[in-house]
């Protein structure tokens, strides 16, 4: 099958590049959609009609010449014609996405839900994906609202904290009971946001899904039996499963440009396909019955693995070339591309907007267009078959990187020698897994001996992304935002410039690539180095600024305590590393409110003991499970709870033993005290999201102040006891708050009793990340900002 790129092919790109523009730019304004659509279809009318009525004048004229036109007149005359072929496409396809995102936005937005019905109201959704007891939502389709029926309308589901589920409910299996209902964000790909309110009733999936569900929950166990992470990785690269994956090895595979291994991608889909039609070769088949087949098998592989929109993308591009291939056409990639991807934002121009969707274009994009002249490049310094194992890789990630920036501010530095080592496992897992999948149900010794098997690549990969995330500089801090997007935008065009253009600018256009580099990691790494460079010694408290969340730091000697995780794991890794904090000897999750234990994932990995307080949810028994799954040691905390931190004693003062009470009113409290060989530490006490009752109640059980350090609960809300601050008497107070929060903290009646009590706020939404330490007179604070 040829896929190499012609010139030719690469017009296809133009016209497919701003369909994908202007559908995710459509599905954020979809009362725009007419006005585009009547420009669009005016400008492809217009280009139609010149282009016709200059072909009729060109041939009236060339009748008239018997001489051929001179070079120059027919550059211009080929020009115009790209041009308005162009242009007459464009608009076409444009028009359609705007219908297409017309049609669409009606059905998410039925007229029983314009406006959003307030309070709980009686519904029916059925789950496009599994969702596991672990899962904060899941995406659905809602079918019914109240006495509305009929419905198709996409939503995210996000089941009731009274769900006490320790089972994972399977695409197709049907819910139904009352529901909160908000609208989502604008371009979301989901219209509609259902908060669940009591536990629901559950009807589980039927016919195929059913088959399917079975299917994954018997893979499920028999994988399960086998050493982690291997098992996990297993799941996941054969049906999409990655439930089971520990927190420590999703970094690494994420660290070392990984992560597309954890999951189905477009990958497997070739694997499916070529399996099917040299199964069809070696039994004799005809070509059209192989292409059936392989199309039948294509199918039902999707549905068990669950249509993503990098699956989807992938198996519409593989139909497409079944067919061509069929009526004898050669099958060219990127037209391909272009009618795969285009194909797909008719039907979901919600999908423009997607992730999945977005790299999976342009890693095959890239893969197509670029892989065969950087493979002939390669090929004159070392041998060919290295040479394509090698281009593969790079072209991938030098055309996937731009978009991987807003999920990932880093340059990963061990990319491409990862991507190498694990890519020939990948196939062999996926066909080994699928085989132990279909027999699990009806074999289970059998699965298992082919699982295992199959677990040994498993296994690898995971060895290969665990060792290339501890090697220095594994992955190189990028600017955020549009800036960082630009500047990655800038590097991987240069590259490409420089494996497609001639020889004698290939250098310059590299130079200019290595310009940007060292300028956008200048751009970071130096100001961390300078703030680094501030940073007073011997701090014993530090309040890390993670957005709207709580993570605090004691730190005695060599020995580190890290009190809530926030729920942005960049930004707790960015104070992590300005801080050097490189292992963390106690974990204390004062409770499982995800702005507290968001970016646990973060820490998992370094951590030797946790605290946690009384779960309440399913979720909150997640948290738990998978600090035990990396290899926490993870105890229960009360007010009996004591322990040393280097100089430090620390101990825990709220909840109190036998109490069951979960959230807020349950945070852990603790209080350190300092020895005397102990010079720069201060005394701190650490109120988590404690509630103002909760507060009065705890006046009796903390020792009294002053104290050197209080940290302000809940954010600075006005959910404060002014009595417990007194008695505290804390000359300084820090406040873990979000610079965008819309909760309004922190209030002033919090910031009021601050100082009535004598206490000095610093909050890490104006001061970033906060340090403190004893001096001569008292606490010193050093801030970021």
């Amino acid at each position: 099958m040829n896929v190499a790129p012609d010139r030719s092919d690469l017009r296809i790109a133009v016209p497919a590049a701003v369909v994908w523009v202007a559908a995710a730019v459509l599905v954020g304004v979809p009362q725009a959609v007419w006005r585009v659509g009547a420009v669009s279809g005016a400008v492809a009318a217009v280009a139609l009609v010149v282009t016709v009525v200059r072909g009729a004048a060109h041939g009236r004229t060339a009748d008239r010449m018997p001489v051929a036109p001179v070079a120059p007149v027919a550059l211009v005359g080929s020009v115009f014609r790209v041009t308005a072929a162009l242009l007459v496409t464009t608009g076409l396809l444009v028009g359609l996405v705007a219908v297409a995102v017309a049609v669409g936005d009606a059905r998410r937005r039925p007229a029983a839900l314009d406006p959003p019905r307030a309070g709980a109201v009686p519904v029916l959704v059925v789950l496009d994906r599994d969702l596991a007891a672990a899962d904060r939502s899941v995406l659905g389709t809602l079918r019914s609202v109240g006495e509305a029926a009929g419905l198709d309308v996409p939503v995210r589901v996000v089941p009731s904290r009274d769900d006490q589920r320790h089972h994972t409910l399977g695409a197709g299996a049907t819910l139904s009971g009352p529901a909160q209902i908000e609208p989502d964000e604008p371009g979301s790909s989901t219209a509609f946001v259902l908060f669940l309110r009591t536990p629901s009733a559950v009807t589980d999936a039927s016919g195929l899904l059913g088959a399917t569900n079975d299917l994954r929950a018997s893979f499920a166990a028999v994988t399960s039996r086998l050493p982690q992470p291997g098992g996990a990785l297993l799941r996941g690269l054969a049906i999409g499963d990655r439930s089971g994956l520990d927190p420590m090895t999703a970094s690494a595979m994420e660290t070392s440009a990984l992560t597309h291994l954890t999951a189905v991608s477009g990958s497997n889909c070739a694997v499916v396909v070529a399996l099917a039609v040299l199964s069809g070769r070696a039994l004799g088949l005809g070509r059209v019955t192989r292409a059936a087949c392989a199309v039948v098998l294509l199918l039902g592989f999707v549905v068990l693995v669950r249509p993503d929109p990098s699956i989807v993308r992938a198996t519409v591009m593989a139909i497409v070339a079944l067919v061509v291939h069929l009526v004898g056409r050669p099958v060219r990639g990127v037209p391909l591309i272009g009618l795969a991807a285009v194909g797909m934002l008719v039907v979901d121009p919600w999908s423009a907007r997607s992730f999945a969707f977005g790299l999976s274009v342009l890693a095959t994009s890239g893969i197509v267009v670029l892989a065969p002249p950087l493979t002939a490049l390669l090929g004159r310094r070392c041998w060919t078959p290295v040479a394509a194992a090698l281009a593969v890789p790079i072209a991938a990630q030098v055309a996937c990187w731009p978009l991987t920036i807003p999920l990932a501010p880093a340059l990963p530095t061990y990319a491409v020698p990862a991507n190498l080592l694990t890519e020939p496992l990948a196939p062999v897992v996926t066909v080994l897994g699928l085989g132990s999948c279909l027999l699990a149900p009806v074999w289970p010794w059998g699965a298992t001996v082919i699982a295992g098997i199959a677990w040994v690549p498993a296994a690898a990969i995971g060895a290969v992304a665990r060792g290339a995330a501890v090697l220095p500089f594994a992955s190189v801090p990028w600017p955020l935002g549009v800036v960082g997007v630009a500047a990655a935008v800038v590097v991987s065009a240069a590259v490409v410039v420089a494996v497609l253009a001639p020889a004698a600018i290939r250098s310059r256009v590299l130079l200019v690539a290595a310009v940007v580099v060292v300028i956008g990691v200048a751009s970071t790494s130096v100001p961390t180095l300078l703030v680094r460079a501030g940073l007073p010694t011997g701090w014993s408290v530090a309040a890390c600024d993670v957005g709207q969340g709580d993570a605090t730091l004691l730190r005695s000697g060599d020995s580190t305590a890290l009190v809530d995780v926030g729920d942005d794991p960049d930004r707790l890794q960015r104070c992590l590393d300005l801080l050097g904090v490189h292992h963390v000897d106690l974990l204390v999750l004062t409770h499982f409110d995800r702005d507290h234990v968001g970016a646990v994932d973060t820490v998992a990995g370094i951590s030797e003991v946790a605290l946690v307080g009384p779960p309440g949810r399913p979720a909150d028994d997640a948290v738990v499970r998978d600090l035990v799954g990396a290899g926490v040691d993870v105890r229960r905390a009360d007010d009996r709870t004591a322990g040393t931190l280097g100089a430090l004693a620390w101990r825990v003062f709220w909840p109190r033993a036998g109490d069951t009470t979960s959230g807020n009113a349950a945070s852990i409290v603790v209080t350190t005290s300092v020895a005397q060989t102990c010079g720069t530490c201060v005394r701190a006490t650490l109120l988590g999201d404690l509630d103002e009752r909760a507060q009065r109640r705890l006046r009796d059980a903390v020792e009294p102040g002053p104290v050197d350090v209080v940290k302000v609960s809940h954010h600075g809300s006005s959910d404060q006891d002014p009595g417990l601050y007194r008695q505290l008497a804390a000359p300084v107070g820090l406040i873990g708050v979000g610079a965008d929060n819309t909760y309004g903290h922190p209030t002033s009646r919090a910031l009021d009793m601050l100082t009535a009590a004598g206490t000095t706020p610093f909050r890490t939404d104006r001061q970033g990340t906060i340090v403190v330490r004893r001096g001569a007179d008292g606490p010193e604070v050093w801030t970021e900002r």
